[in-house]
């Protein structure tokens, strides 16, 4: 009977060794998995609530939602969901379209239906890619990766070839990629190109949705700017402003109707909206808002407005790593180059927490894509030393 007693206990000693190893194999899974992906396409870092209010370019972010997704972009959606749920061995799935096109908004709706039908879904993490595909194919079920910006650099695509690698080579296409970008035709053949014959048939792509961003119809301008700003108004809790768009006989871009949309219900403008003046008024009311945020958040932080320009501008176009290295790139801008390391670790620190970042980055401010670029392209024009300082920072390890 002792002899009994014994066995048994050894055997639940072996039970509970076992149970213990696994929960740690699940929690050493887990940690890979949130550490190669976010949830979303952007992670909040530090921000305290409703630190973004006032933020114009913060309501406009796809995240935020606050324009319903548009009907006329439900084929698409539903394309892309009927090949991720489907049984398709092809592992992959191509989105391209300018900026502003609403790409991540596409996704985001993608992701949001496919995790109502337990799919597990990751935005891959800047840098992360290969360890995303390596923690990937660990997780049980059905998975979903989500690459944006994949044309952003050289060294993401050399990143993506081998993550693609370690997915065609996975036992079964359980784990499926969407790769997001603003066009293909200029790296996509080469990556191919250096593919395993035997991969390239699984990472073909099993279909391409291309987004137009433009609307050419101004019965269809004047309808939707409308409804937008209706949604604006609710969402910055401003009375519904009585204005219209200008009559306009070019086509004209989501993002950009949207943007005009924003200020208009935030600033109350009335009668006819011209987008050229309403763009004006967004980028002043941004910047007036980054300078009352900056004296409420980091009041060491005493710069004159183009000073935080090129900064803003620095943070969007190059980024950083780290807070070290933000502090180092953000030396080589005018009127930065005398900054004391302490002032400008204020600066980074203030920067960093102005926005969420995108991807997961120390240092990517997540704003509007085609309001980045044309605010970027405005600064580095004003600026005639920008593009230099820029550059070097860039190089800046």
């Amino acid at each position: 009977m002792a002899a009994g007693l014994g066995g048994g206990a050894s055997l639940l000693a072996l039970y509970g060794a076992a149970r213990w190893e696994r929960r740690q194999e699940l929690a050493h899974a887990d940690t890979a998995w949130g550490s190669a992906v976010l949830a979303g396409p952007a992670a909040e870092t530090g921000s305290r609530p409703a630190a973004h209010a006032g933020s114009v370019f913060h309501g406009l972010n796809p995240d935020e939602r606050v324009v319903p997704f548009s009907p006329l972009r439900r084929p698409q959606l539903l394309s892309l969901v009927d090949w991720c749920r489907g049984p398709s061995e092809r592992r992959l799935w191509q989105v391209s379209g300018s900026a502003g096109s609403g790409k991540t908004r596409l996704l985001i709706e993608a992701v949001e239906q496919l995790a109502g039908e337990h799919v597990e879904c990751g935005w891959v993490r800047h840098g992360q890619a290969i360890a995303a595909a390596e923690a990937a194919v660990t997780r049980p079920g059905r998975v979903l990766l989500v690459v944006d910006d994949v044309d952003a650099s050289p060294r993401q695509q050399d990143d993506l070839a081998s993550m693609l690698a370690t997915l065609a080579r996975a036992p079964s296409g359980r784990v499926k990629v969407i790769l997001c970008g603003r066009e293909f035709a200029s790296w996509w053949s080469r990556i191919r190109a250096a593919m395993d014959p035997t991969d390239q048939a699984v990472l073909t792509p099993a279909g391409r949705t291309v987004l137009t961003s433009s609307l050419a119809d101004p019965a269809d301008q004047v309808r939707q700017f409308q409804g937008a700003v209706r949604h604006y108004a609710r969402y910055f809790e401003r009375p519904m402003p009585v204005a219209s768009l200008s009559s306009t006989t070019t086509a004209i871009s989501i993002a950009e109707l949207h943007a005009a949309a924003a200020i208009t219900a935030c600033n109350g403008l009335t009668g006819p909206v011209d987008l050229a003046t309403a763009l004006r008024q967004l980028f002043t009311t941004e910047e007036a808002w980054w300078l009352t945020n900056a004296a409420e958040q980091q009041p060491a932080i005493t710069l004159t407005l183009p000073v935080l320009q090129r900064a803003i501008t620095a943070a969007t176009l190059v980024g950083a790593d780290s807070m070290d290295q933000a502090v180092r790139r953000l030396a080589h801008l005018p009127g930065l180059t005398n900054s004391s390391p302490e002032h400008l670790t204020e600066l980074a620190l203030w920067l960093h927490q102005l926005y969420a970042q995108r991807r997961g980055q120390w240092l990517d401010p997540h704003l509007p894509a085609y309001l980045a670029d044309r605010y970027a392209a405005l600064c580095v024009t004003a600026h005639p030393g920008l593009p230099a300082a820029l550059a070097t920072a860039a190089l800046t390890t």
